[in-house]
């Protein structure tokens, strides 16, 4: 029960300091040490702030991803992520803002040579703002995947296999849309090296 209160407590904190915008590292880290003051000393969990940012002439794009984890079994942990998405492309009368909000979990098998995970995320809003019309909601997506994550040799390097099943439907948006439900099927290849 202490663990379930634990992360119900945590996931209700979570979007609140992920919102503030102004989070950066040391309140992270003082949030986590907060939370261990109520944890178990075999409890392990982890706060993470991620902020992903690109700019050029007439674009700006800024991510933001928050990520609490918490080990049930020394095999088994449940990431809760909060994803923040913006961007602007600027092109005069073209201009167009996007806003989108991501909430996923994803439980993660470890056997020690690598890593599944089964993920489940929802895209509630996601919105473009063009200046000759209103404020356009795009309809809810959901997705459904599959990740396999396998390190190598150096532990900087981490290649992602995943399967991804995502959907849309239509009564979530703003206007109306001819087609009722879509969905997209997806295959991921991602390969990361850390600096």
């Amino acid at each position: 029960m202490r663990r379930f209160t634990q992360s119900l407590l945590a996931i209700c904190i979570c979007p609140s300091v992920f919102m503030a915008g102004a989070a950066n590292a040391s309140l992270v880290e003082k949030a986590e040490q907060w939370l261990n003051n109520y944890s178990d000393s075999d409890d392990t969990f982890s706060l993470t702030l991620t902020k992903n940012r690109i700019k050029f002439k007439g674009c700006k794009q800024k991510q933001y991803q928050l990520a609490f984890s918490q080990k049930i079994t020394p095999m088994f942990n449940v990431e809760a992520i909060v994803h923040y998405n913006k961007g602007l492309l600027e092109y005069g009368v073209l201009s167009q803002r996007v806003r989108s909000h991501e909430f996923e979990v994803v439980s993660w098998w470890d056997s020690g040579d690598y890593r599944v995970g089964l993920s489940h995320k929802v895209r509630p809003r996601h919105e473009l703002s063009i200046p000759v019309t209103d404020r356009i909601q795009l309809p809810t997506s959901t997705s459904a995947g599959v990740y396999l994550e396998i390190p190598f040799k150096e532990d900087t390097h981490l290649l992602t296999l995943g399967a991804v099943r995502e959907s849309w439907e239509s009564d979530g948006a703003s206007q109306e849309i001819a087609w009722r439900a879509s969905r997209d099927s997806q295959v991921r290849v991602q390969y990361a090296i850390t600096f």
